[in-house]
């Protein structure tokens, strides 16, 4: 059965009578219709402070409220214009040129239900067109500007050609050839840039194949020249295009550096850490892997450091996120300046840093550790009118002819770092092997026969989260949370099986049973008439699984899922140290019709760099953004400087783990797409939330 299409209707009357026969008459025509009856002006602009109807009837004769004051107060009060119908009634009867000349689209009667509704169905259809058209021209404006603030940020080398001509030389083409302002190129025959052997084929390229603002081969490798006389090889790639409404040609000019610092770049970010500067967690583990190896060969000897702040919480709520990165990164500079040239730092993750100390023993290690902690004590940042110190406690696993894999090492140093925190601040405790003690790996085989059994008996069970849109939308938005149970049907929380999964790559089974579980869901959900769509994470082994877009292709075709209905989450930090695969994986889901979201997003110096190579629809916020958000002015400045440039690029923005209604009122102002947390509803079996809440 056909959905109806639902209409806001305000009703200027005094008869409850006429409001019921307007819903029986929209019904009868396929409209859905919500009315509300108004008897005054006062009634009139507390309902448009709430919503903006669609349209609006005004009953001829009404003694508190007149047409003319009816059309005065919605050019006042209503956010968009509305049409208005007079609507004659027994023993108020006014002229339809009266009408329409105080302000009415036209007159009816209720005594003439039939024209009543083709009237009614004829402005309605009017009105929608024209919101449309109205939104339409503000999205090509927006889109123009936005086109251009691209093109002068593009580090390409991009310029508009009429006939022959530059008409438009972005900040990198300028850079490139040489000139300083864009006035400088004006006018300027395109053939000045061409290397002087390379003039003839150049105009015979373009007499051939650009004619008319069109061009039917689309790119050419030949010298360039700049205005200094210097030749240089490069490639050109014209396209069509138009500025100002007239036609001309795109050029793009690409250097053979260019994929050359392409790869530059995408190799530091993919090993550097964005708060920081320093090597990221990726790097470190890389470099841990590496270390290990060499320790069991007994080529050298190492030691891997765990470094965590004790009081990084307390000077986050103090200070903000922004300025507690800033903190991370002054006191990273302290750090660098206390290991060795050779020695590896890291930041780990959040509080934490890490080092791969080489030529170290049990005998050395400690007095290496306390020069860490020392650096740490007796460091003080000036934040924000704030004087901020903190110190640390420090884990340590030695790598040397015993050591155990990666894994082994890592948790190992996880357990002093620990230890140490029981202690005190400035403790640094070395860990050592207890008799008998089952290392991690053996642990690990036990977890991995655990899980096996778990999908073999289906003890895993889907909890659903409502993702929330403060600006109308009722499509029923769910994020996916996975749960298991134990033998005895208790569950067990993610953060207690997860992270076990990830070391074993049994994350990669864990994400398979959780898609095709949500897969057949959102079938059953859409089957039932609700607009339902679901944000799914995925592990970051899932993003080296090579079968993983074949398999998914198959399930969307086999459920005939709907279009854009599954959206998948990487997080920023995962995104970051696995760059190309995740770059892969995004796109990969654009051509499949799934989105892709950014998790944890916001917390670099420039995460917006991230998006130059991901192609993200959705943007969630670091959950510390939310941390006393109502009151933290640098939480909001952060929030509000994300959401700005999401919208810039059109990026659809959700914060998660909203705390309270202070921050929900909070984030509608700063134009926040999306909210969640458990103060709205906490992570359940059951699709039941009431989306139509928050409709406007």
């Amino acid at each position: 059965m056909e959905e109806k299409k639902k209409i806001n209707i305000f009703i200027i009357d005094d008869s409850f009578n006429n409001e019921e026969n307007i819903v029986k008459l929209m019904r009868s025509s396929g409209y859905a219709a919500h009315t509300t009856r108004i008897e005054d002006d006062e009634d009139l602009i507390e309902a448009l402070r709430k919503k903006t109807p669609d349209i609006l009837l005004y009953s001829n004769g009404m003694e508190l409220i007149s047409l003319q004051d009816t059309v005065q107060c919605l050019e006042e009060h209503a956010s968009e214009p509305v049409p208005v119908l007079a609507v004659n009634r027994p023993g108020h009867e006014l002229d339809v040129i009266e009408a329409m000349r105080t302000g009415a689209r036209d007159l009816t009667s209720y005594d003439n239900p039939s024209h009543l509704e083709m009237v009614m169905h004829r402005e309605i259809q009017a009105h929608s067109s024209i919101a449309k058209l109205f939104k339409l021209e503000i999205a090509i404006k927006e889109t123009e500007k936005r086109c251009e603030a691209l093109l002068d940020s593009s580090r390409d080398a991009i310029a508009y050609i009429h006939e022959g001509m530059h008409v438009y030389s972005n900040h990198s083409y300028l850079t490139l050839f040489g000139f300083d302002e864009s006035e400088d190129l004006e006018g300027m025959p395109i053939l000045d840039m061409v290397g002087s052997d390379d003039r003839d084929g150049f105009k015979t390229f373009l007499r051939d194949n650009c004619k008319s603002g069109s061009c039917d081969s689309d790119k050419l490798k030949l010298s360039l020249s700049k205005s200094n006389g210097t030749e240089f090889k490069g490639e050109m790639e014209f396209s069509p295009a138009s500025i100002e409404g007239e036609p001309c040609i795109q050029v793009i000019i690409r250097t053979q550096s260019d994929n050359k610092d392409l790869e530059k770049q995408l190799a530091m970010m993919s090993q550097t850490d964005s708060i920081t500067g320093l090597f990221n967690r990726q790097y470190f583990l890389d470099t841990i892997e590496d270390s290990a190896s060499k320790a069991k060969e007994g080529k050298i000897t190492a030691a891997a450091l765990l470094i965590h702040l004790d009081n990084f919480d307390d000077i986050k709520q103090s200070v903000g996120v922004v300025a507690a990165d800033q903190f991370l990164n002054e006191i990273s500079r302290q750090f660098e300046e206390s290991v060795a040239g050779d020695d590896v730092l890291a930041h780990f993750e959040g509080n934490t840093y890490s080092i791969i100390a080489f030529n170290q023993t049990a005998e050395t290690i400690e007095e290496y550790a306390n020069k860490i902690s020392k650096a740490s004590r007796d460091f003080i940042a000036n934040i924000k009118t704030q004087s901020l110190n903190t110190t640390c406690t420090i884990g340590v696993s030695l790598l040397d002819k015993n050591t155990p894999d990666t894994g082994e090492i890592l948790l190992r140093a996880e357990r002093a770092v620990e230890e140490a925190g029981k202690q005190g601040p400035n403790t640094v405790i070395v860990y050592q092997p207890k008799e008998g003690e089952l290392t991690q790996k053996e642990i690990d085989a036990k977890v991995v026969t655990d899980l096996k059994l778990a999908l073999k008996n289906n003890r895993f069970i889907l909890n659903f989260q409502p993702v929330i849109s403060l600006h109308g939308d009722t499509d029923e938005r769910y994020e996916v949370f996975v749960r298991m149970l134990d033998t005895d049907g208790n569950i067990i929380m993610p953060n207690d099986f997860l992270p076990a999964a990830d070391r074993t790559g049994m994350s990669i089974a864990i994400d398979r049973w959780v898609l095709l579980t949500t897969i057949t869901t959102l079938t059953k959900c859409w089957k039932e008439g609700k607009r339902t769509l679901f944000f799914v994470k995925l592990a970051a082994n899932s993003l080296k699984d090579t079968s993983l877009m074949s398999w998914l292709k198959e399930q969307l075709k086999k459920y005939n899922v709907p279009k854009n209905s599954l959206i998948f989450e990487v997080k920023e930090s995962v995104a970051v140290t696995s760059l190309k695969y995740t770059a892969e994986l995004a796109k990969s889901l654009q051509e499949l019709n799934c989105g892709f979201a950014l998790d944890d997003f916001g917390t670099g110096s420039n995460p917006f760099e991230l998006l130059k190579h991901i192609p993200a629809d959705y943007l969630k916020l670091e959950r510390s953004f939310m941390e006393e958000l109502s009151t933290s002015t640098e939480n909001q400045e952060a929030v509000k400087a994300i959401t700005e440039k999401a919208m810039e690029l059109n990026k659809l923005t959700i914060a998660q783990c909203v705390q309270d209604a202070t921050s929900l009122s909070v984030l509608w102002g700063m134009g926040i797409n999306f909210i969640q947390g458990n103060f709205l509803q906490e992570p359940s079996p059951d699709l039941d939330y009431d989306f139509s809440s928050m409709a406007g």
